[in-house]
């Protein structure tokens, strides 16, 4: 059974998911709440949850460590990153959408 018929690739592709994960392959070292929430444009709280689903699905990981903000004192922080599960799930997403399609016209209905 594939990614796509476990519906992995429908949790991937969600929106506000899909762009966390273009910020985190972006990112020179791991990201906590915060700093992705503000470059993806979004709440930190919303974030956090698209996060928890991800890393429930093995496709990121986190640890916390202490944050250095430049106007605030340090705190704790999860900061997440990439596994490498989420290579083997992209390259699934992207066979699966470049099958070519069947010319049998009963799937579309």
């Amino acid at each position: 059974m594939s990614i796509v018929d476990k519906g992995v690739a429908e949790i991937v592709l969600q929106p506000v998911r899909f762009r966390i994960i273009k910020c985190l392959q972006e990112s020179k070292e791991p990201l906590y709440i915060e700093q992705i929430a503000e470059r993806v444009d979004e709440s930190s709280r919303l974030v956090s949850h698209h996060l928890d689903v991800l890393e429930d699905l093995g496709l990121v990981t986190s640890e916390f460590k202490i944050t250095n903000p430049q106007h605030n004192k340090p705190a704790a922080a999860r900061f997440f990153s990439l596994t490498p599960r989420l290579t083997t799930v992209l390259e699934e997403i992207t066979s699966a959408v470049s099958m070519k399609p069947s010319n049998d016209k009963s799937d579309l209905t």
